[in-house]
């Protein structure tokens, strides 16, 4: 009897089992992949219109979407040029005299030869697009003196017109628009430069000089050109005492040594720049009273150290503010200051005691070289420019106080304006300080005599004298009296100076008055008079 043998099954893991199962899924995967190429190399064997129109449209698709991914890599914008490697977009215009002498042939060979001169010297550091002015872009020298920086800035951004006016899109003016007027006088040339700068949006002072030669009148039209550019630089570092710029194009520098900016020793103006969302400019702010000097220059790094009138000139959150800095030239032999209280700037401070100085000073070097000057019916002092180092400091008197402390270049602006706190309050307590101490001390010498006196009456038995003089004594003003008039006074000044928002003059009226009281608190002590009262005590039998 045969026995029927089962077929034996094997113990197959769960692990087993998963990797089996996926490679019947590969194998799957790979026989549709195959039927589909077959599929595709029959449908390529047909004609363009026997084609599936799925296919068709498949490869439609897929040209399409190639098509788009190109252009599309066409249309990203270049990479933004650095700030070290971006030269400068510069338009000069030449006004040149209207004379047989001057015709527009001749003019537009000078124009060249002006053309020649400044690429020689700037080269890659300018693109440099110079014309000869003709019509409406003619100016004069007067139109230059008297150039307004409201309209120039109205001719690039329309909208500054109206503050009101909603922020239109800003056309693209060139980074500096320079102007030369030459005016012939006689057998002299006469140049005139101005600058208008579209990232401070702000006129340099005015350059001119003059030549006696025709044959030099290019060059001389190219330095006047020179002196009137302004460079400018960024701030890439600002933290405590290390502050570094970088300078605009500061990698393609010119080729004349003197033309390169920002060298050691020079100054700078510094400017914040407020931005919006997109990057546009909403407002420029200079900040006054504040220069930059400079101490190093590495190629197209400087480091400054920087001089200021205010304890943080640069906000340390620069979210949307750029720190820039133009370069400083004085123009001028000399600046008139205008010295007003603060609130006031149609009654100016007359005969007024201020002090010009090359540096602060302190305990240790109280500085006794000092120019003295006196405001005139004007509020007005004259400084010259000085030799060597130009930052100086101007110390404003008034009494025994000084109202303001400022640094300032002359030569850098015809008029400088500076704003003290009204300072009529302190002065007003400052007399009466003086009165109440020579009251003082009066009260403490009659009181001395008389005690003196009564000393001298009570030695010699006299008592009536005695009883005298102790009576005259207690009629003396008391400690709390006169503290009483002080504080009194006190009160009333504090209170004027909070009206008139001014805290320095309230903390130096609080100090003349403290003074005082503690003056009058050590000599009109009580206790000298019951110390004399008990030496009387005594004596009397």
């Amino acid at each position: 009897m045969r026995r029927s043998v089962k077929p034996r099954r094997f113990a197959c893991s769960r692990g087993d089992r998963m990797m089996r199962i996926v490679a019947v899924g590969l194998l799957v995967a790979a026989m549709s992949v195959g039927s589909q190429a077959i599929i595709r190399a029959d449908d390529a064997a047909l004609p363009a219109d026997a084609q599936p129109a799925s296919t068709a449209t498949a490869a439609e698709s897929a040209t399409t979407s190639a098509a788009t991914e190109s252009a599309e890599k066409l249309v990203l914008p270049p990479p933004p040029t650095p700030w070290i490697l971006k030269p400068y977009e510069v338009h000069v215009r030449v006004s040149w005299p209207v004379s047989p002498s001057f015709l527009l042939e001749q003019t537009n060979v000078l124009t060249e030869q002006v053309r020649g001169q400044l690429t020689q010297r700037f080269r890659q550091n300018w693109n440099l697009d110079i014309q000869t002015a003709l019509g409406a872009q003619r100016q004069t020298a007067y139109s230059l003196l008297h150039a307004d920086v409201d309209a120039w800035n109205a001719r690039w951004f329309p909208e500054m017109e109206d503050e009101d006016a909603e922020p239109t899109e800003e056309l693209t003016p060139p980074d500096k628009e320079l102007y030369a007027v030459i005016d012939q006088v006689g057998a002299m040339f006469h140049v005139t430069t101005l600058e208008w700068c579209s990232n401070s949006r702000t006129l340099s002072p005015l350059v001119q000089l003059e030549t006696g030669d025709r044959r030099d009148l290019a060059a001389t039209v190219a330095d006047a050109i020179s002196r009137a550019f302004r460079p400018l630089a960024q701030i890439e570092v600002g933290e405590g005492d290390k502050v570094e710029f970088l300078i605009r194009g500061g990698e393609l520098p010119p080729v004349d040594p003197q033309l390169v900016p920002f060298q050691e020793g020079q100054y700078l103006a510094p400017y914040l720049r407020y931005l919006g969302k997109k990057r546009e400019v909403q407002r420029i702010q200079t900040i006054p009273w504040t220069y930059m000097k400079v101490v190093e220059r590495d190629r197209s790094r400087i480091r400054i150290e920087m001089t200021s009138a205010f304890r943080q000139p640069i906000p340390q959150s620069r979210r949307r503010v750029e720190v820039m800095a133009m370069l400083l030239r004085p123009s001028w032999d000399a600046s008139d200051i205008r010295v007003y209280p603060r609130r006031g700037q149609n009654t100016p401070l007359v005969g007024y005691r201020c002090e010009v100085v090359d540096r602060l000073p302190t305990l240790e070097d109280p500085v006794p070289e000092r120019d003295q000057y006196y405001t005139d019916r004007r509020g007005v002092l004259t400084v010259p420019v000085p030799e060597g180092d130009p930052l100086r400091y101007l110390l404003v008197h008034s009494g025994q106080s000084v109202l303001a402390r400022v640094p300032f270049i002359p030569g850098t602006s015809p008029l400088m304006e500076v704003e003290v706190p009204n300072d009529r309050a302190r002065l007003g307590v400052e007399g009466e300080v003086s009165l109440l101490q020579g009251e003082l001390i009066d009260i403490i010498a009659t009181r001395e005599v008389l005690m003196a006196r009564g000393r001298a009456a009570a030695k010699k038995q006299d008592w009536d004298a005695v009883d005298k003089f102790t009576e005259e004594i207690s009629d003396l003003p008391t400690l709390e009296q006169f503290k009483g008039r002080i504080e009194a006074l006190q009160l009333q000044a504090v209170y004027k100076a909070r009206e008139e928002r001014d805290r320095a003059a309230e903390s130096r009226i609080k100090k003349l008055c403290g003074g005082l009281i503690e003056s009058t608190e050590t000599h009109l002590n009580p206790g000298r008079i019951a110390e004399y009262r008990g030496e009387i005590r005594v004596l009397r039998p």
